[in-house]
């Protein structure tokens, strides 16, 4: 009997143990079902109205300034980011594979790439070294093979071009906002402050680099790289997130010296706002975060700190012409299914923060094809 009830004993305490290791695992994975991951995809309406844009300070750059009259009409706006775990259900719904994915590599900071990546790969961006261009790096493997996004779902997505943005908010049935509706918004109804809250900077209240660049982060704000996009507190009085600091994101609207070209060129630059991770209070390095700044890049631009928001125009189901714009032209996405092995050749972007700076020069993209 005794050795009867042992057992018994035995059966009902090694039960118990599954049961709290289970409870354990679905508490902390990221991936769960008891998680709710479709409340980052909240959209957030916005009155419109008239606005001072841009800013009048010295240091502007990339057409930050001078300020200017504008007025947009009522709109939606993401509250956050688009997620990992948003775009991963764009992904199994569409097929859909990213200009990173086709490129076969995307750039990511130095300082998460493992040495025994980082020895392989030779070639360097001239004047900004910490971009390593790391094969099979894109929005699933942020960091290139052997990385996932499994503890990230609710992190930006990010190796994410404008034509993949794009697509994503066409398959939502919205759209990419223009740049004046993205700055009224991040602007949260305050008339000419520096920042989303105000003109006093704040502590704790966006992702940014805090340190020496690019050697050290002090981490003060709680992270290294990427934060989850709800880390910190709303920016602004209309409870929007991260559109300052964290990761730049994509405007539908065309960049002044781009006019030229044509809206589905992959090298037609569009305007990215809000900074990233890798940029500064003061801007000492990079650019200074702040509700203006602003820099451009090529539509099939991807790197570790670029991602998007969606927009929708108010009183539609399906986002139909964009808001008057006049620097802004875009076409209709195009949303391409890649047949399994695929390859597509396209020559290579810029990682965001590096537009107009020299571009890799060894022969890698012919190594990263015989990869695959």
């Amino acid at each position: 009997m005794d050795a009867i009830k042992y057992a018994c004993l035995t059966v009902v305490l090694v039960f118990t143990i599954i049961q709290l290791l289970a409870v354990y695992a679905a508490d902390n994975d990221s991936d769960s079902s008891s998680r709710d991951y479709t409340k980052y995809e909240e959209m957030v309406d916005i009155p419109g109205g008239e606005f001072t844009m841009g800013t009048d300070a010295r240091n502007a750059k990339d057409g930050e300034g001078p300020t200017h009259d504008e007025k947009v009409k009522p709109f939606k706006i993401s509250k956050y980011p688009v997620t990992n775990y948003a775009f991963r259900e764009f992904v199994r719904a569409k097929k859909y594979k990213t200009d990173a994915e086709k490129y076969e590599w995307s750039f990511v900071f130095d300082d998460f790439v493992p040495e025994e990546i980082k020895n392989e790969i030779p070639e360097r961006i001239q004047g900004a070294p910490y971009w390593i261009p790391v094969k099979r790096a894109y929005w699933r493997q942020p960091e290139g093979k052997g990385s996932g996004i499994e503890s990230r779902m609710h992190y930006p997505a990010v190796h994410i071009s404008f034509q993949d943005a794009k697509a994503y908010c066409q398959w939502k049935g919205w759209r990419l906002p223009t740049e004046k509706e993205w700055e009224f918004a991040a602007r949260g109804g305050l008339k000419g402050k520096t920042y989303p809250w105000g003109d006093k900077w704040q502590k704790n209240r966006l992702n940014l680099w805090q340190g020496k660049f690019p050697k050290k982060n002090t981490k003060h704000d709680g992270y290294h790289g990427l934060a989850p996009v709800d880390a910190y507190p709303e920016q602004n009085e209309y409870g929007l997130h991260d559109m300052v600091g964290n990761t730049w994101e994509w405007t539908s609207t065309r960049f002044e010296t781009a006019q030229t070209s044509p809206a589905d060129d992959p090298n037609s630059t569009y305007v990215l706002r809000g900074g990233s991770y890798i940029d500064s209070k003061d801007g000492k390095f990079n650019h200074q975060l702040r509700v203006s700044t602003r820099m451009s890049n090529t539509a099939d631009a991807g790197s570790d700190n670029l991602g998007f928001r969606c927009a929708q125009s108010v009183g539609t189901k399906k986002t139909g012409k964009l808001p008057e714009d006049t620097r802004s032209k875009p076409s209709k996405p195009e949303v391409k299914e890649i047949k399994e092995g695929e390859t597509v050749k396209q020559k290579r972007p810029n990682p965001a923060d590096l537009r107009g700076k020299k571009k890799p020069t060894s022969n890698k993209k012919k190594e990263a094809k015989s990869e695959l």
